[in-house]
């Protein structure tokens, strides 16, 4: 059946005469925007979590860097230590060359 041909759909009046018919407006995009209710309590306490995840990934970093800086300084130690005892022995070339660093 073509387009043209077909019988145009019955309104609601015709359905159902003497109905009462409610008309429902579509949703406008600032409804949608506005989201969905939350919570205040839920609110703040996600917030708190998220303070708390950062928090503890900045103590995480900052405990990494002294771990990092506490082996350099004692690799720094030990061969300063090493130089000092080859001086004390009385030997002339005690300075590590890159070759023996490695």
């Amino acid at each position: 059946m073509r387009k043209d041909q077909e019988t145009a759909p019955l309104t609601a009046q015709q359905l159902a005469p003497g109905a009462k018919i409610i008309q429902f407006a579509r949703k406008t995009k600032a409804c949608q925007r506005a989201g969905k209710i939350v919570d205040p309590l839920r609110r703040q306490e996600d917030e708190d979590e998220h303070r708390r995840t950062l928090q503890n990934l900045a103590a995480a970093v900052i405990i990494v860097a002294l771990i990092a800086a506490g082996f350099w300084l004692i690799e720094h130690l030990r061969t300063s230590a090493r130089i000092e005892a080859c001086l004390e022995a009385g030997h002339r070339n005690c300075l590590p060359t890159l070759e023996q660093a490695r």
